[in-house]
């Protein structure tokens, strides 16, 4: 084989191949929220061409609901490339990406690919993230870019918008505020990057808008930073039948914002439940609940009730991750882990 030596040691990301209707497993959202936006492709709506390369009418609606200027966006398929660009933009080989641990594993694996190196930080043994620890480490470090997950993925936890702000304040270096999850709850520093030069802050259209199908995240910055990130963006890297969509959704974003209201409620019911059961849940700021069960084979036995979660291995064995369901999928969820407590 003659892929570079990187790329040889990677252990790749593994999707879940199990099907279930009951499918908690992947942090999507309401299956019916924007399916009616499918009938607004047209017969005006052509193939044979390229998208237009500058997004014009997705920034548009992108710039409204943020509340930015068009030239502070940067538009990809999925927030994942974008995380991707922004590695290829700003680390060399050898040097450092810092983020939090235990964290979304897509970040490491974006440095071991860029053979650069990669450490994580704030850890605390109920999940909490110690912000302090955090800049200790950066200011000892010095690492190229730090990647903050918030709400942090897989665990749900939560950081102050001051807290960071405190990080960003802590190098002059980049520091990505990755906020995929966002929208449940209430800690966005998207309004802060005109008073930050080295600010970055990723949004998608996977999770709150319920459209992981599309592939569609943006990126917000200062200018700079967004001249930067053209530079190694390819051309027409978001098809044009997600941008169309994208464009919609955006424009009916009180749908979302009514969905994320029902979210919440349901969110404190299934953590609630799992508590009352003894189970050990965290709190979370994200459409998911974690979870620790001794419960052997607990997967496996969800599964048997035709119901997926998400599993960890490794420093994570026996913690689970349960995405937000409908009310009905939440209820079965909850009767079937009733019934194995």
């Amino acid at each position: 084989m003659r892929e570079k030596q990187s790329v040889k040691e990677l252990e790749p990301y593994v999707v879940n191949p199990v099907v279930c209707s009951i499918k908690l497993d992947a942090n999507e959202g309401n299956k019916d929220l924007y399916k009616d936006l499918i009938k607004k492709i047209s017969s005006d709506f052509y193939l044979n061409t390229y998208p237009d390369d500058n997004y014009t009418e997705l920034k548009k609606a992108i710039a409204s609901y943020a509340k930015c200027d068009v030239k502070n966006i940067s538009v990809g398929n999925g927030s994942s490339e974008l995380l991707d660009l922004c590695v290829k933009a700003f680390v060399d080989t050898n040097e450092l990406i810092l983020s939090l641990d235990p964290t979304f594993s897509m970040y490491s694996l974006y440095a071991q690919i860029a053979n650069s190196r990669y450490i994580g930080a704030g850890e605390s043994n109920d999940f909490t993230i110690k912000v302090d620890d955090i800049i200790k480490s950066i200011k000892e470090n010095n690492p190229k870019l730090t990647i903050i997950c918030n709400p942090n993925n897989p665990t749900g936890a939560v950081i102050k918008k001051e807290d960071v702000l405190r990080i960003v304040k802590s190098t002059d270096n980049i520091v990505i505020a990755d906020e995929a999850y966002m929208e449940f709850s209430n800690e966005s520093v998207v309004d802060e990057i005109e008073n930050y030069d080295n600010l970055i802050v990723v949004k998608t259209m996977s999770k709150a808008f319920s459209m992981a199908g599309i592939r569609t995240g943006y990126l917000i910055a200062g200018e700079d930073i967004i001249k930067t990130i053209e530079k190694v963006r390819p051309p027409y890297n978001l098809n044009s039948i997600s941008a169309f969509l994208a464009t919609e959704a955006l424009k009916e974003k009180d749908k979302m914002l009514e969905y994320v209201k029902t979210l919440k409620v349901e969110r404190k019911k299934v953590y609630n439940s799992l508590l009352d059961m003894g189970v050990k849940a965290y709190k979370s700021g994200a459409n998911f609940v974690f979870f620790k069960s001794d419960i052997k084979g607990l997967e496996e036995k969800l599964i048997k009730d035709d119901i997926l979660i998400r599993k960890f291995g490794g420093k994570l064995n026996n913690y689970y991750r349960v995405t937000i369901g409908s009310e009905k999928e939440n209820k079965v969820f909850l009767e079937s882990m009733k019934k194995l407590v």
